[in-house]
């Protein structure tokens, strides 16, 4: 299986390289093994405040932010706008906020569900 380590940091380099993986697929040439290099901004959970790494190494890694970095290809493009960016950014938000407010009104699942969509049912 062909297989590629691309920069997870870079939109543009991810999407050439998937490009490329789907060319190939339909193509019949078969699967494309991707490893996305990427930087966890984050904790691992919840419950880890993140307070081991260096600062130094949070802000190098800030300043490569890949969803910041394409904003700034967008608007120097004139692809789109920043009100155009805020406003998609304002819209996810709203999506995110309704999906959570369902999530937390929604019925706890019956325990009889427990082991449901594990397996293929009939």
């Amino acid at each position: 299986m062909a297989g590629y380590e691309v920069d997870g940091m870079d939109v543009l380099a991810v999407n050439t390289l998937a490009k490329e993986a789907v060319a190939r697929a339909r193509a019949g040439e078969g699967p494309t093994l991707i490893e996305a290099l990427t930087y966890r901004f984050r904790g691992h959970s919840l419950a880890d405040p993140d307070e081991l790494r260096d600062p130094a190494e949070k802000e190098f890694w800030g300043k490569r932010d890949p969803i910041k970095k394409f904003a700034a290809y967008m608007t120097e493009k004139n692809l789109a706008s920043a009100a155009e960016l805020k406003e998609i950014d304002n819209k996810i938000t709203a999506l995110i906020d309704e999906a959570v407010k369902f999530a937390e009104s929604s019925p706890e699942p019956s325990p009889s569900d427990l082991h449901r969509y594990i397996f293929a049912e009939d």
